[in-house]
């Protein structure tokens, strides 16, 4: 038996917002979802593919009130088109509660972080084993190494050359940048390899902070980028347990992160569609973290994660991501 429709204003807004409203829907998040790996503009739209998700909802809700069995259908279709990519991602095994190995990462927005008092009680709080930082100025790698907090840390070179800047309290054996072939005129930035040493045993660390993708050369580097870095982490997954930690500048719902993941051998710390925003606007901080998931630790099979979360505001205009993992025995 058809679902009888209201009359009146309902039926008004059928035709009127709902059936185009989820038309025009199912017919953009098909297109994101098949199109985003080839075109810039529209990759770009999964920055705020959250809130595409929670419009796709709402959608579905106003259609249920409607009763038309039409607009409910495809407002279902739109949304569950909308929740693909966050099904298609990789994830890390859970883990039981207890100690393991804390990772941070952290952008500074050098520029705007004017007092490091507030990133320095974040440390002295969380206590990460590893903290891969992004946007580190001269200053405050001089304020973070004098506070004593860590025995290992990255050279200065890397910090110069692409503001990355890794503290460690596991030793560090080597330190390499990923010599990449650089296909953009302007490009520059490598990621950061690090060899660290865990019980006597290797762990891989790299560093990430490609470019954001505002123009369509930046898009191309920071694509070019990770296809890059996934080789050189499959091959080095064939000797030791590896760590991808940084401000990709890439949102989880991209198909960018998805391909690295799947190249590389590597899964996601953190799953589900809802994920805290992790860069936010400055603007409307003081309403809320408006923003993407860009900031991400990942991990090789083989290390399972017990606890992952976002930390607080310390001043810059991205959010720590803290995760802590553990790692095999063996």
């Amino acid at each position: 038996m058809p679902i009888a429709p209201h009359r009146g204003p309902i039926a008004l807004a059928y035709r009127v917002l709902v059936l185009p409203g989820v038309i025009a829907y199912l017919f953009s998040v098909s297109i994101v979802v098949l199109a985003a790996d080839r075109f810039w503009l529209v990759d770009l739209l999964t920055f705020a593919w959250p809130y595409v998700v929670a419009a796709g909802a709402m959608l579905t809700a106003a259609a249920l009130v409607t009763r038309r069995l039409k607009a409910i259908v495809m407002a279902l279709a739109g949304l569950a088109v909308a929740l693909i990519p966050a099904a298609d991602v990789p994830t890390a095994r859970l883990a039981a509660a207890g100690g393991g190995l804390k990772v941070m990462t952290a952008n500074l927005y050098g520029r705007n972080l004017d007092d490091p008092a507030p990133l320095l009680a974040l440390l002295r709080a969380e206590k990460p084993d590893i903290v891969v930082l992004q946007e580190t100025t001269g200053a405050l790698e001089e304020t973070l190494s004098a506070a004593g907090l860590y025995a290992y840390q990255s050279s200065a070179e890397a910090r110069e050359r692409d503001a990355l800047k890794v503290f460690s309290r596991l030793p560090i054996r080597a330190e390499t940048a990923l010599k990449r072939a650089f296909t953009e005129e302007r490009a520059y930035k490598q990621p950061l390899r690090l060899e660290l040493e865990i019980d006597g045993k290797p762990l891989f660390l790299y560093a990430f902070h490609p470019e954001t993708p505002r123009r369509l050369w930046q898009w191309r580097d920071r694509n070019a980028y990770l296809s890059a870095a996934a080789d050189a982490v499959r091959g080095d997954l064939e000797t030791a347990p590896v760590i991808v930690a940084g401000d990709w500048n890439t949102p989880t719902w991209s198909p960018f992160f998805r391909a690295f993941l799947k190249q590389a051998g590597l899964a996601s710390t953190a799953s589900g569609w809802l994920q805290p925003v992790t860069r936010f606007s400055l603007k409307l901080d003081a309403i809320a973290y408006v923003g993407a998931s860009i900031d991400h630790i990942v991990v090789s099979p083989d290390i399972s994660v017990r606890a992952r979360h976002v930390g607080p505001d310390f001043g810059s205009n991205h959010l720590p991501v803290i995760a802590e993992l553990a790692l095999p025995e063996n």
